[in-house]
């Protein structure tokens, strides 16, 4: 499903080059559900993005459905997104529109039948038990309330791959772990996960754990929760 081979990313400041990623290779199966961990400014949002086709590598190859990636241009990878769910770290909500038309520009985004528009939202908002908060604009929502919109957006269009930043960062345990087992029911029903997450309950959830350090993996490896 999602093959990255010797994929490098480096940045252009006014102070020189950052390297962010330095030749990073992982392949992720159909149905898997990966963390990605490490410090602060280890590269996991970087490679989050190159993973979700939102950015290219400065060299390597990445590999989604069969098809190349890294060789699109911006437009193609643009078109490409549709079939991707994504869950950002700060949500990236519209602030004009309410949670259901949140949902409702996704799934349009997505090119998804009108005519299954509202039984998908409505299903999302049920799942994470939203539905009170449909009409309420992203202002009149807390933190927690809107990183659970986020994930709904994500779910509506019922995607492929999911890529998820930072997931459980406005949750309190009860409602993390619930997103949490939520993403593992999708992973077993054949949507791959990527996350990338400072919360090490994801480790109970995970099918994969990969570990980043200075921009390198520092270990790809089978979650514990699956070894047992």
């Amino acid at each position: 499903m999602i093959d990255v081979q010797h994929v490098r990313k480096v940045f252009q400041t006014p102070d020189g080059e950052v390297v962010a990623l330095n030749d990073i290779s992982l392949s992720i199966p159909t149905g898997a559900m990966v963390a990605l961990m490490g410090p602060s400014g280890s590269g996991k949002t970087t490679l989050l993005n190159i993973i979700g086709a939102m950015d290219a590598p400065t060299s390597g190859t990445v590999t989604l459905d069969a098809v190349r990636v890294d060789t699109m241009h911006a437009d193609e990878r643009a078109l490409f997104r549709k079939r991707i769910g994504f869950v950002f770290q700060r949500f990236a909500l519209i602030a004009t529109a309410s949670a259901y038309e949140n949902m409702e520009f996704a799934l349009r985004i997505a090119g998804i039948d009108r005519a299954q528009w509202h039984t998908r939202i409505l299903h999302a908002l049920d799942i994470l038990d939203m539905n009170d908060h449909a009409h309420h604009r992203p202002a009149e929502l807390s933190g927690g309330q809107q990183q659970r919109i986020a994930v709904a957006r994500a779910i509506c269009i019922e995607p492929s791959i999911l890529i998820v930043d930072e997931p459980t960062a406005n949750l309190d345990s009860q409602r993390g772990a619930a997103v949490l087992s939520l993403f593992r029911n999708y992973a077993a029903n054949g949507t791959t996960i990527v996350m990338s997450t400072h919360d090490p309950t994801s480790e109970k959830y995970a099918t994969s754990i990969c570990r980043l350090r200075a921009g390198a993996i520092e270990a790809y490896a089978t979650a514990p929760s699956v070894q047992r």
